[in-house]
């Protein structure tokens, strides 16, 4: 680690060793000594990966505002000695110390690093499992990848949300990683976002909408339907989310919501949708039942929130989530 960008790597760690050294300074010695093996650690982890990810971030360390936070993220890990709190600082520092524009996305994540402190793993894969359900989009082409795909997601947080109480949820309004809003339950919120998965086609002969769309059509009939994902003898739209219906109507010489209002009918049961995910996953059983009795069905991600969550699946799942957070805080 021996690039130059005004600042090198041996410099940007004796910033951060001491901005930590002079917070703990007054501390006892044992604390002290606790403390000063665990900001290290921190700053050796927090540095490797930033030269590995955002290299010409380093020279960035001289401003204040990327100290403070650096600051705020070194105290959190030295006082708990958190190893996955650890991982999820370091994440959203990494972000943090690229970005040198004051904008909501610079000011979300220093909330994020001062929230994240404050939340035990059971809160923060909760808001994993937020974000999943209200905000992240998993593009697959058949409802067979999509369930593999999204139970790989979300089965390594079922765990501790096992745990998850109705204080538990009021708590992370109370640090405002979540807010209230509409009630949805996980299979509705599903259905919302991926209504081409989740119906269950319509039987052409018995569906007059078809054959109007099909007379109207300047596309082939196999572009604009495909058999039911649920039953070989029905049609469903080609297209998986209303967006994509709406422009494949608008390519096909339709009305715009032709085929997203067709694939809005004949939907599935919230326990057949619940059935297809326990089915790959059953830890995925004891999130379903939680999910409104918690409160669950009426909380929605704040960008804090996002930031948390979006942390927290980059280091849990891996190579499974490469998105930035670029996508949803911008």
């Amino acid at each position: 680690m021996n690039n130059n960008y005004g600042l090198s790597v041996k410099d940007a760690e004796c910033i951060c060793l001491k901005l930590m050294e002079e917070r703990f300074v007054s501390h006892s010695e044992e604390a002290y000594r606790i403390a000063k093996g665990r900001f290290e650690e921190f700053v050796f982890n927090y540095l490797k990966t930033l030269t590995e990810r955002a290299p010409h971030a380093i020279g960035n360390l001289s401003d204040p505002g990327i100290q403070s936070a650096i600051l705020e993220a070194e105290e959190g890990f030295a006082k708990t000695g958190d190893i996955d709190l650890g991982q999820i600082l370091v994440e959203m520092l990494v972000k943090r110390t690229s970005e040198t524009r004051r904008d909501v996305r610079q000011l979300a994540l220093n909330e994020a690093i001062a929230a994240a402190q404050k939340l035990a793993t059971k809160h923060i894969d909760a808001l994993s499992l937020l974000f999943f359900v209200r905000r992240v989009q998993v593009n697959s082409s058949s409802l067979q990848d999509f369930i593999e795909r999204a139970t790989g997601l979300l089965a390594p947080l079922c765990e501790s949300f096992a745990h998850f109480s109705v204080s538990d949820a009021q708590y992370l309004e109370a640090t405002g990683c979540a807010v209230r809003v509409g009630t949805i339950s996980w299979a509705a919120a599903m259905r919302e976002r991926y209504p081409g998965f989740f119906y269950r086609g319509v039987i052409r002969e018995e569906t007059p909408a078809v054959a109007q769309i099909l007379d109207r059509a300047t596309a082939r009939e196999d572009l604009l339907f495909q058999p039911s994902w649920h039953d070989p003898n029905v049609i469903r739209v080609n297209a998986v989310t209303k967006d994509q219906a709406r422009e494949l109507a608008e390519s096909s010489g339709l009305d715009r919501e032709d085929l997203a209002n067709l694939m809005s009918s004949y939907p599935l049961s919230d326990e057949q949708i619940a059935e297809m995910f326990t089915a790959v996953t059953p830890a995925l059983g004891s999130v379903l039942e939680l999910w409104s009795t918690v409160g669950f069905d009426s909380l929605e991600v704040s960008l804090t929130g996002i930031a948390v969550g979006h942390a927290n699946f980059k280091k849990t799942v891996g190579d499974l989530f490469n998105a930035e957070i670029d996508v949803w805080i911008n």
